[in-house]
């Protein structure tokens, strides 16, 4: 029997390929998208409703608007204009403990509705700027929520061995809404093109 599951869908490349994954290998409850003050918010979510609508998995929108106090970070402060530049260094797209959190929001909805597993987009090439990507992060996060979660529940991401390239590859595979996909640190009504997140999606599409 398939687990019951809930899937952390940012609209992204990856989140968007393992949701596909997890709407064949699992039984979905709905898929969360976090509205947390991001500049991209806006289109994050409107993505995650579009590909939610075509995968037949119901969509839910958790906002943290305490992350808008974090004013040093170049993704957070969406009334300023800032460098595109900005946006290619990890210590200004780094949000504090922002996938631990994710996570941890994702198991109490999972416990109380009785899905046993929490699904996510980590991949191996984000893995090797961002530490709360790896596999030892999956691990260790796993390993915390039994003993959090009376039911043990768990956290996998069908992408977390693949490069970009590979997940983007798996997904026309499988015939995943790539194009609906949005991976933009500005938050546009088109991606820039320029900035760290575009910049690995197009390189992932070639």
């Amino acid at each position: 029997m398939k687990p019951k599951s809930i899937i952390l869908l940012s609209g992204g490349l990856d989140s968007t390929v393992s949701a596909v994954i997890a709407s064949k290998r699992t039984q979905p409850l709905f898929a969360i998208t976090f509205d947390y003050g991001q500049r991209a918010a806006k289109m994050e979510m409107a993505a995650s409703k579009k590909i939610c609508r075509l995968l037949k998995i119901k969509h839910k929108v958790v906002r943290l608007p305490f992350f808008t106090e974090f004013k040093k970070s170049a993704m957070l402060n969406s009334r300023n204009k800032v460098a595109i530049s900005k946006f290619n260094k990890l210590q200004n797209v780094w949000i504090p403990n922002r996938n631990g959190l994710f996570i941890n929001v994702a198991a109490c909805y999972a416990e109380y509705y009785g899905a046993r597993l929490i699904v996510t987009g980590f991949n191996r090439e984000e893995a090797r700027e961002f530490p709360d990507n790896s596999t030892r992060f999956l691990q260790a996060v796993g390993k915390s929520l039994s003993h959090s979660t009376l039911t043990k529940v768990r956290v996998r991401s069908y992408v977390a061995d693949l490069s970009k390239r590979e997940i983007y590859k798996r997904g026309l595979k499988l015939g995943a809404p790539l194009e609906y996909v949005y991976s933009c640190y500005l938050g546009g009504k088109r991606m820039c093109g320029k900035c760290a997140s575009c910049k690995r999606l197009i390189r992932a599409s070639r």
